[in-house]
């Protein structure tokens, strides 16, 4: 009967280990669903910009493209079209895995080189 007890304790006592391991866990959930929310709204005027990095910018400088990018989210916003207040290729468009792997492939780690490999 002991062994039973003391069985039954250790379980309790993982038990209590692991659902307060997930409490934080919650919070991390909760944080990413918050996120994904803002990001969902903002998703129509993110791509919208987008496309037009992807059909028009990709022959010019980082600059000029900032610059675009930068007017082109204003126009956006004075159309009532939500976009995110800090637009990036790669943040809309970019795969962390794929991006990656270009990089150990050799491709340089800066937004522009990265903004290109998408373009392409």
């Amino acid at each position: 009967m002991t062994d039973w007890v003391d069985l039954c304790s250790k379980k309790l006592e993982r038990a209590e280990q692991l659902i307060g391991g997930l409490g934080g866990e919650k919070t991390r959930w909760s944080n990413s669903a918050l996120e994904l929310g803002h990001l969902y709204i903002n998703l129509t005027g993110d791509i919208l910009i987008s496309s037009g990095v992807v059909a028009y910018l990709g022959a010019f400088t980082s600059n000029y493209r900032q610059n675009q990018t930068k007017e082109w989210s204003q126009s956006c916003k004075e159309r009532d079209i939500p976009c995110s207040d800090d637009y990036s290729l790669m943040g809309t468009l970019g795969e962390a895995v794929t991006i990656r792997a270009w990089n150990i492939a050799g491709l340089p780690s800066d937004s522009f080189s990265i903004d290109n490999g998408i373009i392409i």
